[in-house]
């Protein structure tokens, strides 16, 4: 079962974590000198910089995992003068041997629930990878779960388990399940129009469009009435006279217009806008015939229903006047659905004559719009490749073989705003090469800094790239590294310099397996404060210039190819 009270110490493979072990250890208490300035917990393997901070050893090996040198984050936030701040590096720091003793010799108790040991701080580490009541951290959650219980966790506690939604079948992280009903396409719904229920989402739209009877329509026969799709026949039935009499002028003035229009002088849009009409009109007709049959009946039988009443009193031939009054009504309509069926036909045969024309053009015309397509597609596929050719030019025309890089950067605070607002974070530079076969580089700077140094400093990496050559060149990458801002001051020029040589076991400088490797560098490279400084060049007319250096001693043996360099010797 997964016990949510105490942070795990250990992972799934029953490894140790980084950082130190946690303050509830001591139950008695403890001196604020036992706690990490990294982590905050009690230090584990305590060592102690030059500055007077400690840290857990393996607290410190993740600051310098990248770096050579780190400024101390302790001094910055204790704002101390920036020339005291202190500078962490593996060479100046020492194990703190009294700081350790002291502690060893402090009460702790195990803080994993459920578990009883008490004894002395000294031999809490070994007591706690023993513990049977340790905890391990889920790789997923990272929620702490009693060792043993983990399978369990991830079949059924986890937040971060894989879970199917009942409605649409897609995999879902349960910790993400409501955000993903929010907008789940087969959620089902109901309409808050006509109450229906189990509606899927992605068929809302359609029924409140076209389905559901409290939606709000229009008249189609002229009149300016909307009501509710249930409400329609009621409505013709109330206007029966108004719609006919709408429906006979269209017909008229549709017939105006098609004897109007020659063949010859149609358009193609005029000729599918009188077809549309013409469609329209016979759907109108045939849904008012319709009605008023239905009307007609319903007074028939109206009739039927009081002449019942009095059937005692009028003789046998009175009972049939119903049938009678509704035949009549149905021969005054008749007359007027004829003359509208006449004038439908007149109008139908002048407009077939027009489609085999309208046919012709648009069977040229489809064919003029497949040729311009065609010219089109080469056109497109002609400016790509020019395109391609012109930046590989340009990439050409920058591209350094020496090791070395001067980058021109412009519109500074333009960039800089956008990496404040998360638009452009970084920017890399043209790659460089260490010679003509050599090593492919580039460089990456951030203009409102990245990690440790975001918002404060600009950040300078050095980033490896794949090259053509990378079989030919020895790995890991090796060579001294310098990055360098200009100082673009006529005289007193004081440029800001930062070296490092790789640490060989950094995949940063292994052998490419993608376009570039991590980078690599100085996140606190130069303080923006320093930057905008007037006494200082860094920053002219909205522009930079950052140059990377490489060394290349020993590289000519690779990148030269000279078959006398690499020791090849000829009969």
């Amino acid at each position: 079962m997964a016990v949510q009270v105490n942070p795990p110490v250990f992972n799934e493979n029953g490894d140790r974590q980084s950082g130190g072990f946690f303050p509830g250890i001591f139950v008695s208490g403890y001196d604020n000198k036992f706690i990490c300035r990294y982590c905050h917990r009690i230090l584990r393997d305590p060592v102690q910089s030059q500055c007077g901070h400690r840290f857990c050893r393996s607290c410190l090996d993740e600051l310098l995992r990248n770096d050579t040198v780190v400024v101390c984050s302790a001094c910055v936030d204790e704002n101390v003068e920036e020339q005291d701040v202190g500078q962490l590096s593996l060479r100046e720091v020492f194990p703190d041997n009294a700081v350790k003793r002291e502690m060893y010799t402090t009460p702790a108790v195990c803080i994993f629930p459920g578990c009883t040991w008490k004894g002395r701080f000294k031999e809490y580490e070994a007591h706690e990878r023993t513990c049977p009541f340790k905890q391990v951290a889920c790789a997923r959650c990272a929620q702490p779960v009693t060792d043993g219980h983990i399978e369990e966790h991830r079949r059924s506690e986890c937040s971060e388990r894989q879970v199917t939604c009942e409605y649409c079948g897609a995999n879902v992280i349960f910790s993400r399940i409501k955000t993903h009903l929010e907008t789940c396409e087969k959620l089902p719904l109901t309409c808050e129009r006509c109450g229906k229920g189990s509606i899927p989402r992605d068929a809302m739209k359609n029924h409140l469009e076209q389905h559901c009877p409290k939606r709000i329509v229009s008249c189609p026969m002229g009149c300016e009435e909307r009501f509710q799709q249930d409400k329609f026949s009621e409505h013709l039935q109330m206007l029966m006279e108004t719609h006919l009499a709408w429906t006979v002028q269209k017909l008229v003035d549709l017939e105006v217009a098609v004897s109007a229009t020659s063949a010859e002088s149609l358009p193609a849009s005029n000729l599918a806008q009188v077809m549309g009409e013409i469609r329209k009109v016979e759907k109108k007709i045939q849904n008012l015939e319709r009605q008023m049959q239905h009307a007609v009946q319903g007074r028939a039988e109206g009739v039927n229903s009081e002449g019942s009443n009095t059937a005692s009193k009028e003789p046998a031939a009175a009972q049939l006047s119903p049938e009678a009054a509704a035949k009549a009504s149905l021969k005054l309509v008749e007359p007027i659905l004829g003359v509208i069926h006449h004038e439908l036909d007149k109008a139908t045969l002048s407009v077939h004559a027009l489609e085999g024309h309208y046919r012709q053009q648009q069977a040229q015309l489809d064919e003029m719009e497949s040729q311009l397509r065609q010219q089109q597609q080469q056109l497109q596929l002609k400016d790509a490749a020019l395109a391609d050719l012109e930046m590989r030019l340009a990439a050409q025309e920058m591209a350094r073989y020496d090791g070395t890089i001067l980058w021109k950067i412009s519109n500074f605070d333009a960039k800089k705003r956008e990496a404040i607002s998360g638009q452009t974070t970084s920017l890399y530079s043209p790659a460089f090469y260490s010679g003509p076969c050599g090593y492919k580089m580039c460089a990456r700077i951030y203009p409102n800094g990245d990690g440790i140094g975001k918002g404060t400093h600009i950040s300078l990496f050095f980033v490896i790239m794949r090259g053509h050559y990378d079989a030919l060149l020895p790995w890991p990458f090796t060579q001294k590294v310098t990055l360098m801002m200009i100082d673009q001051n006529q005289t007193h020029k004081e440029h800001i310099l930062d070296a490092f040589r790789p640490d060989s076991s950094s995949s940063s400088f292994k052998r490419p397996t993608t376009e570039m490797n991590i980078a690599s560098g100085c996140p606190l490279f130069l303080p923006l404060e320093k930057l905008h400084s007037r006494q200082r060049g860094y920053l002219k007319d909205d522009t930079i210039f950052v140059k990377i250096i490489v060394d290349t001693d020993g590289l000519s043996a690779y990148t030269d190819m000279n078959p006398n360099q690499l020791g090849v010797s000829y009969p």
